[in-house]
């Protein structure tokens, strides 16, 4: 078809008359549209700046609320207060001079220092700071006259009487709270090597008249960060926290040096109200950004306040308005398509209902028919296309149908082959448990034959040792090879025990000695290897109840496995055996940890570990029974095993329940474990 021909030109007016309309639909839909959308997303950046203000200010007042509880309580915190006033003389220089010489043995060192705290107390602000999390640097609490008096771990002076909160909270008063800007690392009381802010708060006397000391607790600046990092706008909206010099203090998108705030926007963001604005370079490469503002109120910052700053890439803020032009702009093709078809379907009626009856047909045989087709002329042609249709839908039909029964029956098989896979391994994992019972079971009895007549001989060895003068050496090697064959004997008597499934007699152990022994039986292994083996055991533990020789089978395995994994460290290779007492869930544990300095273990195995016949080893050198049966021995205690990685090396952590020694304690009477299955 050409415009010379009638058809032509009445297809080329309709398109003409419209088009023009559309544009200028399009032009005014752009204009109208993107001033509305600056409206909504100011808006709603600004309300996100006021929340996120709000959320900071309502996590440091609560850290400042839990401050000011600590400081309140009488027993704990205000009578060792109270006791330390009382030690000063009434003579003010006489104070001075006593402070001083403090201050003089503090600066010796961590023991002479240690002497000076109030031990409870001290203990008391540790175990706060423990239950506080990562988010607690230290705390530390001061007398009337700025000397420490408590302190979750040694600050790095004795007075504070010269430091700026103290001087805040003397004179502020008994309602004064002092709250610190971002104090930079290796800054303030503890030296940590990450950023802080204190929160200082007065002590107050019985009467709350008097100012008799002060707390003050260090938190990480990271708490701040966490917070800020969780808002979130969309895909790269966030939100930041500057000070009013237009110092960038949290920011989870650039590094605190990388960023280049325009003093146009940061006179926009410290404003003293919230708001919204265009900003004309948004510091983060973003040109023609929509930001929103708001301060951090009610916190009374002694240098200058915090504000908060929203912004979104303009990329992602302007995306409805293009995406709306884009879809006006494919109706627009759609109408313009729409005109043209109007044009042809003047200018060809006659052959349009065989050219739609054509492409019906094959559409059917392409399998892409979606119909019904397009045909309302009130002739022939339209029976013929409701018939064409009518045969479209059951082919439709019969092919659903098909693929319904297809996918349905795949299921099915899918299911059956998973179930029957499943079954094959319990059954194959059974058959292995049981087979390695049995032999465990006749390798016991048969190293018991042998180890009778050693055990025997030795007996015999020893009286002739009693009748005759020997060497302590000799004597000593005697009661050495006594003591490792009745170890034999015990082990297997344990390895019968595991094949029978007979009930564990347990006893008061301590399991310090347990660690010792396990240390010392590896360092036989290690004396031939550059690997160090360490102990750091707690001084007081309460005992369990457990068999000894079963709990030496777990140390070991776990010490040998950690061995294992820093021998390619040669001389770096450390493994630390370390013992604690703990209380979980309001119950008293005790738990014995193994840690090395070696590649740790893989994520992907960490769910494995504990199975059977799993190892990492090479073919020959492992069984993958070790941790399996030393998961098995620790259940048998009501223990607990568990794994995981540290920032260098892997840990095993066993737990053990702690008990007491009463008079119903009755060594060899059975813990009221069940048998073994």
């Amino acid at each position: 078809m050409t415009i010379r021909t009638i058809k032509g030109r009445i297809v080329l007016a309709i398109v003409l008359v419209g088009c023009i309309p559309l544009l200028i639909g399009l032009v005014l839909a752009y204009m109208s549209g993107m001033q509305s959308l600056r409206d909504v997303i100011g808006g709603n950046l600004q309300a996100v700046a006021i929340q996120a203000a709000d959320r900071v200010t309502m996590l440091v007042q609560s850290e400042i609320q839990a401050v000011r509880l600590l400081g309140s309580a009488p027993l704990r915190v205000r009578q060792p207060v109270e006791a330390a006033n009382a030690s000063y003389p009434q003579d003010p220089a006489d104070t001075q001079r006593i402070i001083q010489t403090r201050t003089q043995v503090w600066e010796k060192g961590k023991g002479a220092a240690a002497q000076l705290l109030h031990r409870d107390l001290s203990r008391f602000l540790l175990d706060t700071k423990v239950r506080s999390g990562d988010k607690l640097v230290g705390l530390l609490i001061v007398d009337q006259y700025g000397a420490l008096v408590a302190s979750s771990s040694e600050p790095d002076h004795y007075s504070f009487s010269g430091e700026p909160w103290w001087e805040a909270v003397r004179a502020g008063g008994i309602d004064h709270v002092y709250l610190s800007g971002m104090m930079p690392a290796q800054v303030g009381s503890f030296r940590t090597p990450e950023e802080t802010f204190d929160i200082a708060v007065p002590i107050l006397d019985d009467r709350h008249h008097t100012v008799i000391g002060a707390v003050k607790a260090s938190y990480r600046f990271d708490t701040l960060f966490g917070m800020i990092n969780q808002i979130r706008i969309g895909q790269t909206g966030h939100a930041m926290l500057f000070n009013a010099a237009g110092e960038p203090l949290v920011c989870p998108i650039l590094p605190r040096q990388a960023h280049r705030i325009p003093g146009q926007l940061m006179t926009m963001i410290v404003s003293a109200g919230p708001g919204w604005g265009i900003a004309d370079d948004d510091g983060h490469g973003g040109t023609d950004t929509v930001v929103g503002f708001a301060p951090v109120t009610g916190l009374m910052l002694p240098d200058n306040t915090w504000h908060i700053f929203v912004r979104q890439q303009p990329v992602e803020s302007y995306a409805p308005i293009r995406d709306q032009l884009r879809n006006l702009a494919a109706i627009g093709l759609v109408m313009v398509g729409l005109l043209w078809a109007m044009g042809r379907y003047v200018a060809t009626r006659i052959a349009r209902p065989i050219q739609v009856l054509k492409t019906g047909v094959e559409a059917i045989s392409r399998g892409t028919y979606d119909g019904p087709l397009d045909v309302k002329t009130g002739d022939e042609f339209e029976e013929l296309a409701v018939a064409v249709h009518r045969m479209a839908d059951r082919l439709q039909a019969s092919r659903a149908e098909l693929e319904s029964l297809n996918a349905e029956l795949t299921h099915r098989v899918e299911e059956k082959t998973a179930e029957i896979t499943r079954q094959m391994r319990k059954l194959e994992l059974s058959e292995r448990l049981a087979t390695l019972g049995k032999v465990a079971s006749g390798i016991a009895h048969e190293i018991n034959n042998p180890l009778s007549i050693i055990l025997n001989r030795i007996e015999c060895m020893e009286a002739d040792a009693a009748q005759s003068n020997i060497s302590a050496e000799v004597a000593r090697d005697l009661l050495t090879i006594r003591s490792q064959a009745e170890r034999i004997s015990r082990v297997t008597r344990s390895i019968l025990t595991f094949s029978r499934g007979t009930v564990s007699m347990l006893k008061p152990l301590d399991l310090n000695c347990v660690a010792r022994t396990c240390v010392a039986m590896a360092g036989e292994r290690v004396a031939a290897l550059s690997v160090r083996i360490k102990a750091e055991l707690a001084s007081e533990l309460p005992p369990v109840m457990g068999d000894r020789d079963r709990l030496e089978t777990v140390l070991l395995n776990v010490l040998n496995n950690a061995i294992d994994a820093v021998i390619a460290c040669g001389d770096h290779g450390v493994v630390t055996v370390r013992t604690a007492w703990m209380q979980l869930n309001g119950d008293e544990w005790v738990r014995v940890s193994v840690s090395d300095n070696g590649p740790g273990v893989p994520a992907a195995i960490v769910d494995r570990i504990f199975d059977p016949f799993f190892t990492t080893k090479p073919a020959g050198q492992g069984t993958g029974l070790g941790l399996f049966l030393s998961y098995g021995i620790v259940s048998d205690h009501r223990g607990r095993i568990e794994v995981r990685n540290d920032t260098v090396g892997a840990v095993f952590d066993v737990y053990l329940p702690a008990v007491g020694l009463g008079e119903s304690m009755r060594e060899g009477v059975p813990w009221g474990l069940q048998e073994k299955s």
